[in-house]
């Protein structure tokens, strides 16, 4: 299961990926995500995979989903994308995609609050209304 929530206001998104989705999974999730109303592609995101099972996932099925994630979702310049995982055995995974995008952008937390705090330093601030 994959779910988002996109909150506007703090050009931010949470992806959550529970139990042990497939490849179409994914594939559907993201497509989900990019027709939702209230995606740009400037939105930071956060994706959780800490309560996710990925022992299936094949290194042949994550170079398909970086094909497509490349193609299909879009980012803006500054766009940052936090990945949490809290299952050291599939950290190469993460590592793996993260380097197929080749940019500094992308992180890889153990901790859903780290990714929280890195994630809002990307936020502008908006300056208060002259008086």
């Amino acid at each position: 299961m994959i779910e988002h929530a996109i909150i506007k206001a703090k050009n931010y998104a949470y992806i959550a990926v529970k139990q042990s989705p497939d490849y179409q999974a994914f594939v559907k999730a993201s497509l989900n995500f990019v027709m939702d109303p209230d995606f740009v592609p400037e939105l930071n995101r956060l994706c959780d995979f800490s309560q996710a099972d990925l022992s299936h996932i094949t290194l042949g099925e994550l170079n398909a989903y970086t094909k497509f994630a490349k193609s299909k979702i879009p980012a803006g310049s500054s766009t940052r994308v936090a990945l949490v995982t809290l299952n050291e055995s599939r950290l190469w995974l993460f590592r793996a995609f993260v380097g197929r995008f080749n940019s500094r952008d992308f992180k890889i937390f153990a901790d859903p609050g780290e990714a929280s705090v890195w994630l809002s330093e990307a936020i502008p601030v908006a300056e208060p209304p002259a008086a």
